[in-house]
């Protein structure tokens, strides 16, 4: 006598196909948001992994000579965006310039090209006297790149900027 579509009188009927759909929907939801977050958690990672540093080290000897060289100690690639040479805090717009204005023959000096793009434990020679005849004493070699500014802008790969300054703060003027 009872039919599974009418219920009986004062019986409430559940109608779980409902529930059951509402609930696969809040689970898709669910999913979804858990895959945004892992993804962007993910990206910040690599960011954050990938993420370059350019360091300089000069080299001085007791002979009078010197050399500095840039080096990625990062884990990821740098593009250098912008170069700048400064002396007593003037501005030279190439390296040639930038030595005369030290008081320095460019003649003297071998160069790389520090402008441009370093892979990861990358090392490049900035400056670096060639010969005995261009050597200084320490204290003059220390007077001359009291005065001097390189800076450096650069990027990584996802487009976060940095930068290198290599010399006196003060003499950025």
């Amino acid at each position: 006598m009872s039919d599974n579509n009418v219920s009986e009188p004062g019986k409430t009927t559940v109608n779980w196909e409902k529930y059951t759909a509402l609930s696969s929907m809040l689970v898709a939801v669910c999913a979804l948001v858990i895959s945004i977050w892992q993804s962007y958690s993910i990206q910040q990672h690599n960011k954050l992994s990938l993420r370059p540093y350019l360091e300089a080290e000069f080299n001085t000897s007791l002979e009078g000579y010197w050399e500095l060289y840039i080096n990625n100690q990062g884990m990821g690639p740098a593009q250098v965006t912008s170069l700048k040479y400064k002396v007593d805090g003037k501005l030279y717009q190439n390296r040639d310039e930038f030595l005369i204005a030290l008081g320095e023959d460019p003649e003297c000096y071998s160069t790389g090209n520090i402008g441009r793009f370093y892979k990861i434990a990358d090392r490049q020679i900035a400056f670096r006297t060639l010969n005995a005849s261009c050597y200084k004493p320490l204290e003059q070699m220390e007077a001359s790149l009291s005065r001097m500014q390189i800076v450096l802008e650069y990027q990584s790969l996802y487009g976060e900027s940095y930068r290198l300054v290599i010399g006196d703060q003060d003499a950025a003027g």
